[in-house]
């Protein structure tokens, strides 16, 4: 190899040399990038994640800051903003009330009415449907024939653990609720990631699972598509029912001729061979069938139910023990919109402890645990105003000076005094009503054409009981008995009867036990 030669081999090698130094540089340079890019990536999905995003039936939904909040660890949802994305109409003031209060709304689909107030730990769903109709077919998104049946008058009462809230003017409802009030699935299980499933998309997937394990059909009723949420099918074949779960497992076997999901307590209504029952979600037995015509929820919190019996009504509790015998036509009071009331549950039981019941037009009370406080003899319970400016008055408020209920008899009106167990104000006046000037109530008790505020009233009884407990007590040597050196019975303080009419004479209640 010559001089020249040498020197074209060397240059060769040199180029080379830099030829792989080069490559390695690009190939390092593409590293470092390919790596920054998947920092980058990684980096921008968990920013992502950071970033709380909700889902409707898989579609990503926007939503406003107001949407979520929490207060004192309680998560909340926004109820009109969750109405509107879901469809529902959201109206403000209470439910067949016609006011606007702010801390009042009720929301409304195409088959039901959920009805909420701000600092009550209670809401109440009402079915859309003509009250008194015993079934009516509607069509639905649900690609079937639906009924709608109309048991307990078509409403239900759900209790929560927290109450709704009033926030900066807006109504929030706990987050944990929102199954109940929108009959959906609430999927929280990513983080940051909310999906919400509806009930047509629940139903389509219970739908092709029931079809899958063979079922001949699946119930159009839609108190029981309500309980599809709640991970429970009812299932059928050649007219008759059980349930399943989501996994195909059977929770009730199919042999029932009627099912019917109560939903504020996730039971079932069932009917066979003329007899009726409650079971439980899980299949357990609440109520033994027997022989009645209907059962329905009376009061979910004190888990009591109506039972009918050829049109006859009475209450039961949850071990089926009867609290009330099946001998009234009706259990509950008929007309209680008619009157302004405060912290009721439902038109079954009053203060939550008293249940009405009505025979032959005469109205009695019993207590929850089926003792009778009133008999039923009673013309009816409340006074209905007819004039302008009175209001009609059932419920006398602890503020005014007693928990009472305004009674009638004979044409009079009394109060009875439910924690006392005793009529406490007695029926001689001719109205019991209440007056609202600038925002505050007065109730008033009306003798002889007189009008006399009722909290005087009360506070002269309360003071001739006391006068009269003081007086010593005499003996009657003659006849070995002792008694009140007053010969007359005071009507303020024995329920046993009362002064009636201007003549002062006494007319007599039934005894009260």
């Amino acid at each position: 190899m010559n001089l020249e030669e040498s020197d074209k081999f060397a240059e060769k090698q040199a180029k080379n040399e830099q030829r792989k130094k080069f490559v390695l540089m690009s190939i390092i340079a593409c590293g470092v990038l390919i790596a920054l890019l998947i920092v980058m990536i990684i980096y921008i999905q968990y920013q992502d994640t950071l970033q709380l995003k909700v889902y409707i039936d898989g579609t990503q939904i926007s939503f406003s800051d107001k949407m979520f909040k929490e207060d004192s660890g309680t998560n909340y949802i926004n109820i009109k903003e969750l109405s509107d994305l879901l469809g529902y109409t959201y109206t403000k003031g209470e439910y067949k009330k016609y006011n606007e209060n702010s801390d009042s709304c009720y929301i409304k689909n195409n088959l039901e009415i959920v009805a909420m107030t701000a600092g009550k730990d209670t809401f109440t769903k009402y079915i859309d449907v003509v009250e008194g109709a015993p079934e009516l077919t509607l069509e639905g998104p649900y690609g079937v024939e639906m009924s709608v049946s109309t048991q307990n008058g078509g409403s239900n009462t759900f209790v929560m653990e927290k109450p709704v809230k009033q926030i900066n003017g807006e109504l929030y409802l706990p987050f944990e609720y929102i199954v109940d009030v929108y009959n959906m699935t609430v999927d929280t299980n990513t983080k940051n990631r909310i999906r919400m499933y509806t009930l047509p998309m629940l139903f389509n997937s219970a739908k092709e699972l029931a079809a899958k394990l063979e079922y001949g059909t699946i119930s159009g009723v839609y108190e029981n598509i309500r309980a599809i949420p709640y991970g429970l099918v009812v299932v059928g074949d050649n007219g008759i029912f059980g349930v399943i779960d989501l996994k195909g497992q059977e929770i009730l076997s199919v042999k029932y001729e009627t099912l019917e999901f109560l939903q504020n307590t996730e039971e079932f209504f069932m009917r066979a061979e003329n007899t009726v029952g409650l079971l439980d979600k899980d299949g357990s037995t609440i109520i033994k069938p027997m022989d009645y015509d209907n059962i329905s929820i009376l009061d979910e919190i004190e888990e009591l139910y109506l039972v009918e019996k050829e049109r006859k009504y009475g209450v039961v509790n949850r071990e089926g023990e009867v609290v009330i015998h099946v001998d009234y036509d009706r259990i509950g009071l008929k007309n209680i919109e008619d009157f302004k009331i405060a912290n009721l549950r439902n038109n079954y039981l009053l203060f939550d402890k008293c249940i009405v019941a009505e025979l032959d037009g005469e109205l009695g009370l019993y207590d929850i645990k089926g003792k009778e406080l009133l008999k039923t003899v009673y013309e009816g319970f409340g006074y209905l105003s007819e004039v302008s400016g009175e209001d009609s008055v059932l419920i006398v408020p602890k503020e005014i000076g007693i928990n009472g209920l305004v009674i009638n008899f004979d044409g009079r009106y009394a109060i009875y005094d439910v924690d006392r167990e005793a009529i406490a104000v007695p029926a001689i006046y001719t109205k019991i009503y209440s007056v609202t000037k600038a925002g505050e109530t007065t109730y008033y008790a009306e003798f002889n054409g007189e009008q006399q505020d009722l909290k005087d009233i009360l506070k002269d009884l309360a003071q001739a009981e006391a006068e009269a407990a003081a007086k010593p007590t005499v003996v009657d040597i003659d006849e070995g008995e002792e008694g009140s050196s007053d010969e007359t019975t005071d009507p303020t303080t024995d329920d046993s009867y009362v002064q009636g009419g201007e003549s002062g004479t006494e007319e007599e209640l039934p005894e009260e036990e």
